[in-house]
């Protein structure tokens, strides 16, 4: 292995130019360059000659699915040895829900370096039927000893087992979860018994360093769920990220000042909860440190005033309280919000979503909208936007608008939401498409006045962003040939669409396709230079042709 090292030199210089050879650098150079390397580039190294197997070896498997380990289609003399090697050099360890209890056991109790381990549970798939508790148990058992932290992703509350395990005893140990670092719950249709709500209660307060939870109520979309039962003396750990979906929020300040700690929080997310009791709750001056922010209220279906009073509530934060906003993704009542509070986080704001609560394809109602006025004084302030999604009133979308987007210096990425242009009672000729048309028009406005050197990355235009429905075969209109869901609203049947237009970085080349559902390939409808209107024909379509 010594002899094919000894003839490596850099590109372009001889080879008798020894002192130049590329297995005369250092070690940490070597390192440096070996670093920006692809899997498979490293393991081609590492057959080159023994110094370089030594030195990207540990690199190989110094993060590692434990999966790969233990694939049964190699032979056996091959995966001990891999084995062996990740014992000793492995820092990271994915274990996915699909391997046995005993071989994670066994990779835990072995790997001598392990810093971290990322544990995606997988509920119905198990090769073990087991309580995903008992699981993270055991984990937590091997990983007591050493340094190691733990992380959990699509976690899921499952009964009868979990109740079983509770009437048997919750382990007793007050460090049960002295590794957990991160606990991500999955979605799912069962519903979550309280005893499984006690459970993962008592996870959390025995859980001192966990800095992620996310959690995920069982219940639809826009309906309450359920919320922990604090006692007394019980405090949640200071969470920096922290979700909470589907979760009834009906605790007062009183409960959050003995049971909760916002004092670390960075990263925010209240989807489908009621927001104003959740910021009546919470002191403001807790969530000063916010670098990121995502509100969804699910009370405009059933508290009305309380949804509307937490649009001002958040106002108040965003302007007067929060300091510096990374990422805002927000829904509310766009006439109570008023954009000086987005003003506030000119310079570190980076991505926004700005919506609002009313999401109707009724083409005789007004939709708020931030107007061409508004996004212009954005456009002048907001210098480090990269992704921008708002919704847009098809009636309101003239040219000062699209042109307003295009002066925000650093945007990239940008979605605008709109309802059809199609009308319940008007009838087209086949072959026409007036909401290709639109979109294409639009389209075409951005990219021409495009200015700067930032080039559009990706632009959506999302055509009846509604709510799925069943189907009124009685509107008289046939879904569009290729789509596999159709909508539903106010008697007319039309199905979501996504018209997007994606620009190469020299704006030489322009592509606009539909999107699909769920996930085909979609249709191309243009392939060229916007800018010159020039169409570019694939080669096996010129070749078809001419046959």
């Amino acid at each position: 292995m010594e002899e094919p090292c000894s003839t490596l030199a850099l590109p372009g210089l001889s080879c008798c130019n020894t002192s130049l050879r590329l297995d005369n650098l250092c070690t940490d150079v070597l390192l440096l360059v070996f670093d920006k390397l692809h899997p498979a580039g490293l393991s081609t190294l590492a057959c080159v000659c023994r110094r370089f197997d030594d030195i990207v070896t540990p690199m190989i498997y110094r993060t590692v699915p434990l999966d790969l380990l233990l694939d049964e289609q190699h032979p056996e003399e091959i995966l001990s040895r891999r084995q062996e090697k990740a014992f000793t050099y492995t820092r990271q360890l994915f274990i996915g829900g699909d391997i046995k209890q005993d071989d994670i056991k066994r990779f835990l109790a072995n790997t001598k370096e392990l810093q971290s381990v990322k544990y995606t549970y997988s509920p119905g798939r198990s090769v073990e039927p087991i309580c995903p508790w008992k699981q993270v148990y055991d984990m937590e058992v091997h990983l007591r000893e050493g340094n190691a932290r733990l992380y959990i992703d699509n976690f899921t509350l499952t009964t009868p087992i979990d109740e079983a395990w509770n009437l048997g005893g919750f382990p007793p140990k007050t460090d049960f979860g002295k590794s957990l670092v991160s606990l991500k719950m999955g979605s799912t249709q069962v519903l979550h018994s309280e005893s499984a709500l006690y459970i993962l209660k008592k996870l959390l307060l025995r859980s001192p360093i966990l800095e992620t939870f996310h959690y995920m109520g069982s219940r639809a979309p826009r309906v309450p769920g359920r919320q922990f039962i604090f006692e007394e003396n019980q405090r949640l750990p200071p969470f920096k990220d922290l979700m909470l979906k589907n979760y009834d929020w009906k605790h007062d300040a009183e409960d959050v000042k003995l049971h909760w700690d916002f004092s670390h929080i960075r990263s925010l997310a209240l989807l489908m909860i009621p927001v104003y009791k959740f910021l009546e709750s919470v002191p403001f001056s807790d969530l000063a440190q916010l670098q990121h922010l995502h509100v969804e209220d699910y009370s405009e279906a059933i508290e009305h005033e309380n949804s509307r009073r937490a649009t001002e509530k958040l106002y108040a934060l965003i302007k007067e309280d929060i300091r510096a906003l990374q990422t805002l993704n927000l829904t509310c009542f766009i006439e109570l919000f008023h954009i000086d509070a987005l003003l506030v986080h000119a310079q570190s704001l980076t991505s926004l979503v700005f919506r609002n609560h009313h999401i109707s394809n009724n083409l005789r109602q007004h939709r708020p909208v931030l107007n061409a006025e508004q996004l212009t004084i954005l456009s002048k302030s907001q210098s480090s936007l990269e992704s921008l999604e708002i919704d847009i009133d098809h009636r309101a979308f003239p040219e000062t608008c699209l042109l307003a987007l295009c002066q925000f210096p650093r945007l990239h990425s940008l979605v605008l939401h709109t309802q059809t242009v199609i009308q319940p009672d008007s009838s087209h000729r086949p072959g026409q498409d007036p909401d290709l048309t639109r979109a294409f028009d639009c389209f075409t406005i951005l990219v021409r006045q495009r200015s700067g050197p930032t080039k559009w990355q990706r632009v959506v235009i999302n055509v009846g962003g509604w709510r799925e429905r069943v189907v009124n075969h009685r509107a008289g209109r046939k879904p569009r040939i290729g789509h596999s869901k159709t909508y539903t609203y106010y008697g007319a049947c039309t199905s979501q669409r996504y018209f997007v237009l994606e620009e190469s970085a020299s704006g030489q080349e322009d592509l606009i396709y539909e999107e699909l559902p769920p996930k085909d390939e979609g249709l191309t409808h243009f392939h060229g230079n916007l800018r010159t209107g020039k169409s570019f024909v694939p080669q096996t379509q010129v070749e078809e042709d001419k046959r």
